[in-house]
């Protein structure tokens, strides 16, 4: 029974990382028509100093990079891969 639950577990994690890709991989695809504001490289460049917060989705992270943007709080934001999250880094 253990083992049932070990593998069902497994596959609905399996599932859930693929999704992640398949969504980042859309919408890195389709940001730079929507978002022209928007960034995506791995390290953060040095005119984007200030680490705004993480996210587990790439397109969470646009959402609120383009929100800060949207309100006035910096003009430029990043959204850089990290090893599980995506990363935000604004300008100010």
């Amino acid at each position: 029974m253990k083992r049932m639950l070990a593998a069902a577990g497994f596959l609905i994690a399996l599932a859930g990382f693929a999704q992640t890709a398949a969504a980042q991989t859309t919408a890195t695809q389709t940001t730079g028509a929507r978002q022209p504001g928007t960034v995506v490289s791995v390290a953060a460049p040095a005119d984007l100093p200030v680490h705004r917060g993480k996210f587990w989705f790439h397109s969470d992270c646009i959402t609120a990079g383009q929100q800060g943007i949207d309100r006035g709080h910096w003009s430029q934001y990043q959204c850089a891969e990290g090893s599980w999250m995506w990363n935000l880094w604004t300008d100010r």
